[in-house]
């Protein structure tokens, strides 16, 4: 069941995702993909815990093939 799009998760994502894309460009097609997948609570939660993982010296340290990865796999989780 997806989220819907008032819900303050979603926004949340969607306000990561426009973070992210600040600091390393997401193709439309990527940050599509990723809210796609990332459509439940504990999804975009596991997803936020992998981005903070990857922060240095609060700098996001991942390529965006690894960012996608990371949104598919917190979805298959």
């Amino acid at each position: 069941m997806a989220i819907d799009e008032n819900d303050p998760y979603r926004k949340a994502l969607i306000s990561l995702i426009n973070s992210i894309n600040r600091e390393i460009p997401l193709e439309e097609k990527n940050q599509v993909l990723i809210v796609y997948k990332l459509n439940t609570p504990e999804k975009i939660v596991k997803f936020n815990e992998w981005i903070m993982s990857r922060l240095e010296d609060g700098k996001l340290n991942a390529t965006e093939t690894e960012i996608v990865r990371a949104a598919v796999q917190a979805s298959k989780d």
